[in-house]
């Protein structure tokens, strides 16, 4: 009867054990990625011309796949209906001098790690400085990127957590109107199911500006993970900022902590704000 007992024991301690190395190893995925880097670029079509749109979906850390997968035909209809040219890849060789000269604007869609290496990121930071437009949607804004320069110049807030006892949560957001392009046939409120996105200050404090803001009233921020986590039990409070934009001298940017999920690429509203968003950080109001 006590070897029957001391088996269980033995059991359940080894079970403990691996879920909590499966916890570190799911953290550690998410906080720093497994990297890896492209190094031949991918063929992109001679008929990319005109107002070009490049959809970069690259993760090295935790992949939003069934997001990913929705995401990129609601970009090729956005582009069909405006009369826009898009080219959607996974390639990180892509940034390079030459290609990216041939778009107007970039969207990293849901890339997660430190999806470019050394040279890449200066291709990028060249495509920047040349007034190339930026959009960065949901996990492009997570703490994964080990990028400095990318966290204070493009993105203006640090990540912290989502909400995990709760993750998926009904959220009200506000429109703040400032930019006409950016504000055009949004409501003034609506509603989404997301995994919200805490940060550790608005980047308003970075003199970024906000297009949309959650109402946390009914929000549930803690992040907190028994065993491993226990200071991520706090919102952002009053201002809560989920959609901004910038500029950094020329290049126009814009960041959604919006589209984890499929859904999110087939709310209308959603739809809009990403469809003003190319318009405007590509320069294509005219």
């Amino acid at each position: 009867m006590w070897k029957k007992i001391k088996l269980v024991l033995w059991s359940l301690f080894g079970l403990g054990i691996l879920v909590f190395l499966s916890l570190g190893v799911f953290i550690y995925k998410a906080r720093y990625g497994i990297n890896f880097y492209d190094s031949n670029p991918p063929v992109v079509s001679s008929d990319i011309s005109g107002k070009t749109v490049l959809v970069f979906s690259k993760t090295n850390g935790f992949r939003h796949g069934e997001a990913i997968e929705a995401s990129v035909p609601a970009y090729e209809k956005i582009a069909q209906d405006n009369g826009w040219k898009i080219y959607a890849t996974d390639n990180g060789a892509i940034f390079n001098n030459e290609q990216l000269a041939l778009f107007d604007v970039v969207i990293w869609n849901n890339c997660s790690g430190k999806v470019l290496n050394e040279e890449q990121r200066e291709s990028f930071k060249n495509f920047i400085g040349k007034g190339g437009g930026f959009i960065g949607i949901h996990a492009s804004g997570d703490n994964s990127h080990q990028w400095d320069w990318y966290e204070k110049e493009i993105l203006g807030a640090q990540f912290s957590h989502h909400p995990i006892k709760q993750q998926f949560q009904l959220g009200e957001m506000l429109l703040e109107a400032e930019n006409r392009t950016l504000s055009t046939n949004l409501p003034e409120s609506w509603q989404l199911r997301e995994e919200w996105y805490m940060f550790y200050d608005s980047p308003r404090k970075n003199g970024f500006k906000v297009l949309y803001t959650l109402d946390e009233t009914n929000i549930d921020p803690n992040g907190n993970v028994p065993l491993l986590v226990s200071d991520k039990d706090w919102g952002m409070g009053e201002d809560h900022p989920v959609v901004w934009y910038h500029q950094l001298g020329d290049a126009r940017i814009v960041y959604s902590s919006l589209g984890h999920s499929a859904v999110s690429f087939e709310d209308n509203t959603h739809l809009k704000i990403l469809e003003n968003a190319i318009r405007w950080v590509g320069k294509f109001e005219n």
